[in-house]
């Protein structure tokens, strides 16, 4: 006969068996599970414009190599529509388990904030920056037929006839629009505004003479500008430029504070691990250190810029504040 002792020995094992059966596999923290496994599924790229542009090139061969080194796939979701927002909100909401990143820009996480009265997001605490990708400088171009082939000329001869001379944008609230008004308040000259659904349509008017002058950012217009079709008078810069070197940058030309760049940055939904994060800015630091991604940059007028984050993160918030006072003076406001 089995002894006492021997029974209670395997009861008692036998109970310990089911209560360990009993403890689901999900038992340890999601966000390690997550961490670990990651990328377990495609990782998607939201960007806020259509597919074409230099934003869009960008998180293009930011694809690439990410599905190179992660062995998942990853792919890009163009979304333009409302400045951007309705990319970024959506981005916002996105789960934050490393699988969905974001192309911010400085309309997005700074100039919207204040320039729409609405904002179904919130771009300083719904992401969190993996890192900055690149700038690009604000140019005054005018179309050929304007006499004036210095910024100088260009601003007496807009004096001479206030009021009489247009310039195009990519629409409200643009940084083209924003830069122009920032142009138009420092030399004191008077010019009609005409907004257009996009960049493209606004330089076609340009091109064809319908407007006398733009302030894009460098992409937009470089090909244009080669070609003969608009002149660039100056470059919204501080520093020296490889690209467009020969067009003089507006603290050269007496304006020091008349400085504007579009950016584009990495983001992704605040509650990503910091582990994901950590890896994706290792990721993206290998990306803009690489001379394939910089000589492809150039090719479309783009200079990479590299920031430490701390470094970007005062950038973002002095730019948020900037333009919230240009926004505010001017009276703008989206519903």
């Amino acid at each position: 006969m089995m002894s006492l002792a021997r029974r209670r020995l395997i009861l008692g094992c036998a109970a310990a068996a089911a209560n360990t059966a009993a403890v689901p596999i999900w038992a340890e923290p999601a966000s390690n599970t997550s961490s670990n496994n990651w990328p377990s599924k495609t990782i998607a790229i939201v960007v806020p414009f259509p597919a074409g542009g230099s934003a869009d090139l960008s998180a293009r061969l930011l694809a690439e190599h990410l599905k190179t080194v992660l062995g998942q796939p990853v792919v890009v979701e163009n979304k333009p529509g409302a400045g951007g927002n309705l990319a970024a909100a959506e981005a916002a909401r996105a789960q934050g388990d490393g699988h969905t990143l974001f192309i911010g820009t400085n309309g997005t996480q700074t100039i919207n904030q204040s320039l729409y009265r609405h904002l179904s997001y919130n771009p300083s605490t719904d992401f969190t920056a993996i890192g900055m990708m690149w700038s690009a400088p604000h140019l005054v171009v005018v179309h050929p037929a304007i006499p004036a082939r210095s910024l100088d000329s260009f601003i007496a001869h807009a004096r001479a006839r206030p009021g009489e001379l247009s310039y195009g944008s990519s629409g409200i609230g643009s940084s083209t629009h924003l830069f122009g008004e920032m142009f138009k308040a420092r030399t004191g000259i008077d010019m009609v505004h005409v907004p257009y659904r996009g960049q493209a349509a606004a330089l076609e008017d340009l091109i064809g003479g319908r407007i006398a002058a733009m302030f894009p950012i460098v992409p937009d217009v470089i090909a244009s500008i080669r070609a003969d079709q608009v002149r660039a008078l100056a470059r919204a810069a501080n520093s020296a430029s490889g690209i467009l070197s020969d067009v003089p940058r507006t603290p050269q030309l007496g304006y020091s504070d008349l400085i504007a760049s579009a950016w584009v940055a990495l983001y992704a939904p605040a509650p990503t691990p910091a582990s994901i994060v950590e890896r994706l800015r290792a990721q993206l630091d290998a990306l803009l250190g690489s001379d394939a991604f910089i000589e492809r940059m150039k090719q479309v007028g783009v200079e990479v810029e590299r920031k430490r984050l701390d470094d970007f993160v005062t950038f973002a918030q002095q730019e948020r504040r900037r333009w919230a006072k240009l926004i505010e003076s001017l009276k703008l406001q989206i519903e």
